[in-house]
């Protein structure tokens, strides 16, 4: 499958959209250089509208990205459940959750030429086991 755009993590979606996160200048500083649509899953979005929770603005501007398909959720879990499983079992000491499995599952497709995100344990992660995940990082 041929890359489709950029995947983007929690970290810096949640970070474009609060100012008051300590990413936030950097993720707007790097956005101008992507192309959207931003892919992701639904993993990555709920872990974002949790965070978002006391925040009416910033979730508003979510769902218009959503709408407007600027950020598109188009992974499908069941059919790599197995795969997303034993991910996180070979990643156990980090640990590694549900969404980043999903984020390498995705990479692992070709779903995406990078990956943006704040998270330093995508330096530990590997695709295929042992290849480096491209990554668009503040680190």
């Amino acid at each position: 499958m041929e890359n489709r755009g950029t995947l983007i993590d929690t970290g810096p979606l949640y970070a474009l959209l609060d100012r008051r996160d300590q990413n936030h200048l950097w993720a707007c500083s790097v956005l101008p250089s992507l192309d959207p649509p931003f892919l992701t899953c639904d993993a990555v979005l709920s872990e974002t509208f949790y965070l978002l929770e006391e925040a009416p603005a910033p979730t508003r501007q979510l769902r218009e990205y959503l709408e407007k398909g600027a950020i598109i959720s188009n992974f499908e879990s069941q059919p790599l459940i197995s795969h997303i499983m034993d991910l996180m079992q070979r990643y156990r000491n980090i640990p590694m959750a549900f969404a980043d499995a999903c984020m390498v599952c995705m990479i692992e497709q070709g779903l995406g030429g990078a990956l943006f995100t704040t998270d330093e344990d995508f330096r530990f992660y590997r695709q295929h086991r042992r290849r480096l995940i491209p990554l668009i990082a503040p680190f």
